[in-house]
């Protein structure tokens, strides 16, 4: 037996869940699949003894009014979703030996910011703004991009981006400054994207540049209250999600998609179907002998992104942490942003000097992140995967104490150095919990444990990542793999897939009412 629908989504990450809001707002029967115990991917957070945390949302842009991701929610009848704004004076901080600077609201006041930093600089910064400008228009106005003629036009207008759409971030930042320390300020975000500025694409991270340009923000209740938005939206619309529902196959007849088979044998029948699933662990569902000899090597030569290792901590309210704010602190060991990716930092951690801090409570003060009093704080540092595979097949919670001594050593040498920003964190720490690539993997299914999808390269960047339209009939993909990684480069990826995949069920449908007459005509010419 089995059931049929529309639209089968794989996976209910912010991708999967757009997407299949998307169909579903259109009266298609749509139905949520998602391997975990919860729905939403790294927007599904957990708690710990009433403290709540976030894995995979630490601020979000284009949320202000009129920006691109408040539209979208609007769009999909999400208007209930509030955001908090982060300090607009400084959102990041980003934190050298020596030298720290903030950004901020609008790309001149950051750039005038840095300017009176570095007189010197001034002319090179006025030409790296003014690309940023055209960067932002060029994003701004690719959505709308329909075809060749379309392509071309916008290449014209934008010869400047065209010439650093295969570079580097570190060749782009050489080219138009020389003091090292304007340059890792300018590189500061580049953990957003995972990858040191010699290997980072130069647009994508002028691409994060200019999303926050417009100022950052952190979802109400945090992002819980995001993905319960979409889950109650899709219920009310009468979509079937179901968990613990881990897809091992998508089923194809005669060169299209018919439908998936669940790990638990359960088969589903669609006439669509969208992976919100890494692209590679698509087509290992798909099977590769339905995908061309060029797609094959693409799959085999790609690079995922790197891993992370997140402290979580509850910590009491005597904690001064009013120096941090609202803001996100950068911190960097070496002024060279290049050592602190090399391979000894992301993969022996006590060498590592570089990570990502936050206190998530005084982003949203009044979410209910934290029992009264309390507050949360989290620690990011990127790593390789390697050093945690031995424990990738092992259950959560019962790893074995290797484990976790571990990842006590790790917590340990990070927790020293965030004291220079929170001082005296570690006498004020209530809870602490400690997530690697094995619990990435656990609760993700992420290759490796891998946080970004195919790394952010330039031979991985748009359009050489992966497209949105299989090669094979009704099926697509969102999320990290196609667009960029991110809420918002993931949302509206889901949405691109929703409505590609709407298009898809109207074409059928013409088709099929066709039928009919085609057979009329052949008898009356028989």
């Amino acid at each position: 037996m089995s059931e049929h629908y529309d639209v089968i989504v794989i996976g209910s990450g912010i991708g999967g869940l757009t997407a299949a809001l998307t169909c579903a707002r259109e009266r298609r029967s749509v139905l949520v699949l998602e391997a975990g115990k919860q729905f939403g991917g790294y927007t599904n957070p957990f708690a710990r003894k009433h403290f709540h945390f976030d894995p995979g949302i630490h601020y979000v842009g284009d949320a202000g009014p009129g920006g691109a991701f408040r539209h979208l929610l609007d769009k999909l009848g999400l208007v209930r979703v509030a955001f908090t704004e982060l300090d607009p004076d400084g959102f990041d901080h980003y934190v050298f030996p020596g030298y720290s600077v903030k950004n901020c609201v609008g790309l001149e006041r950051f750039r005038d910011r840095l300017a009176a930093d570095f007189p010197r600089e001034r002319a090179g910064l006025d030409r790296f703004f003014a690309l940023l400008a055209d960067v932002d228009a060029t994003l701004k106005t690719a959505p709308r991009v329909r075809g060749p003629r379309d392509l071309l036009s916008l290449l014209r207008t934008a010869p400047s981006v065209i010439r650093w759409s295969r570079a580097t971030l570190a060749e782009l930042l050489d080219h138009h400054f020389d003091d090292p320390c304007l340059k890792a300020a300018l590189a500061g975000p580049c953990g957003d994207l995972g990858l040191p500025p010699s290997r980072l694409s130069a647009i994508l991270h002028m691409g994060v540049l200019t999303h926050y340009a417009g100022g950052a923000y952190f979802p109400h209740g945090g992002s819980g209250a995001l993905r319960d938005a979409y889950v109650e939206a899709l219920g009310a619309e009468g979509a079937v999600l179901h968990r613990n529902a881990r897809v091992e196959r998508i089923l194809t007849d005669g060169g299209r998609v018919t439908g998936v088979r669940t790990a638990a044998g359960k088969t589903y029948r669609g006439d669509v179907v969208i992976s919100n699933a890494q692209a590679t662990s698509t087509y290992e569902l798909l099977g590769l002998e339905h995908v061309g000899r060029r797609l094959r090597k693409k799959l085999a030569r790609t690079e995922h992104s790197y891993g992370s290792v997140v402290i979580f901590l509850g910590v009491d309210g005597a904690l001064d942490t009013s120096a941090v704010g609202s803001a996100n602190v950068w911190s960097y060991g070496d002024v060279d942003i290049e050592r602190m990716y090399s391979d000894a930092a992301l993969s022996d951690f006590s060498a590592g000097g570089s990570f990502f801090l936050t206190v998530p409570t005084n982003k949203d003060p009044r979410g209910g992140l934290a029992p009264a009093g309390k507050q949360t704080v989290e620690l990011v540092t990127l790593c390789r995967s390697e050093p945690f595979a031995p424990w990738f097949g092992d259950k959560t919670m019962k790893r074995g104490q290797a484990y976790e001594d571990m990842k006590e050593r790790i917590a340990a040498h990070y927790l020293e150095l965030a004291e220079q920003h929170l001082p005296g964190l570690r006498d004020h720490i209530v809870l602490k919990e400690i997530a690697t690539p094995a619990t990435n993997l656990s609760f993700t299914l992420s290759p490796a444990g891998n946080i970004y999808g195919p790394a952010h390269t330039p031979a991985q960047a748009p359009p050489f990542r992966f497209g949105a339209r299989a090669p094979i009939d009704g099926l697509f993909l969102c999320g990290a793999s196609t667009m960029s990684a991110g809420i918002v480069p993931c949302a509206s990826s889901g949405r691109a897939a929703g409505k590609l995949a709407l298009s898809h069920l109207a074409s059928r449908r013409r088709l099929f009412s066709r039928l009919p007459a085609v057979r009329q005509l052949r008898e009356a010419f028989a």
